[in-house]
């Protein structure tokens, strides 16, 4: 049976406080296949977005199914299968349905549906052993916007660089945790500090944003108690 886990995710503004909260839950199947289900929601501008991703044993995306309302209206939602060759999606946009097909030379080694919770899904293709900054390229991204308020819609995320800065032990209202402390830099230069988790799950325990002015923190963490197998 599955692994399971739960969590929640409070996005902090600088000046506003609390302005959005992600609840999430990620299960872990016997083969390694895991998944992450998050419910999003953005007071301050009025997104919600729920999001189903799916990555294999090595992180890798294998589906990811996002839907969006914007101001309590139905934005768009997409569906998007990775194969080694191709990715493909079918995407209801402005009500209308789009198909999209995007070859590939290799398998995408991330996927950013926006949910805060899967952006720690970024680093697990960074080689630890060998440190320094290293390209992490041929990813994909299911909006340009920081907020993902626009598609969904597949497109590729061409200038992304992690750079491993060490462990650390930091505490945040869910508990202390060990984490590997990364800085990432895209998009001509924006910055973000993201801390995961070390226990083989990469969970996000924190994330700061200077570009949003705003801090992401776990502020709850919950294991589903082994119940053993039924008859």
């Amino acid at each position: 049976m599955s692994r399971y886990r739960y969590g929640v995710i409070d996005y902090v503004g600088d000046d506003v406080g609390v302005r959005g909260r992600e609840e999430w839950t990620l299960s872990v199947a016997e083969d390694g296949t895991r998944t992450l289900r998050a419910h999003c929601r953005m007071w301050d501008t009025e997104i919600e977005r729920d999001v189903v991703h799916t990555a294999s044993a090595e992180f890798r995306p294998l589906r990811s199914f996002i839907s969006h309302r914007v101001g309590g209206e139905f934005l768009g939602e997409g569906w998007f299968v990775f194969g080694a060759e191709t990715l493909e999606s079918e995407l209801l946009l402005g009500g209308t349905r789009r198909s999209q097909r995007v070859a590939l030379t290799t398998p995408p080694p991330f996927f950013v549906p926006h949910a805060v919770c899967c952006d720690a899904w970024i680093v697990p293709s960074y080689d630890v052993a060998a440190g320094g900054s290293q390209r992490l390229s041929g990813g994909f991204r299911s909006s340009p916007r920081p907020n993902g308020a626009t598609g969904p819609y597949a497109e590729e995320m061409s200038d992304i660089t992690a750079t491993l800065l060490g462990e650390e032990t930091i505490t945040v209202p869910a508990g202390t945790f060990l984490t590997w402390h990364f800085l990432l830099t895209s998009d001509g230069g924006a910055r973000e500090d993201l801390w995961t988790s070390r226990d083989g799950d990469w969970l996000m325990v924190r994330l700061r944003s200077d570009r949003l002015s705003s801090t992401y923190e776990l502020t709850e963490l919950r294991e589903e108690a082994d119940r053993g197998r039924g008859e």
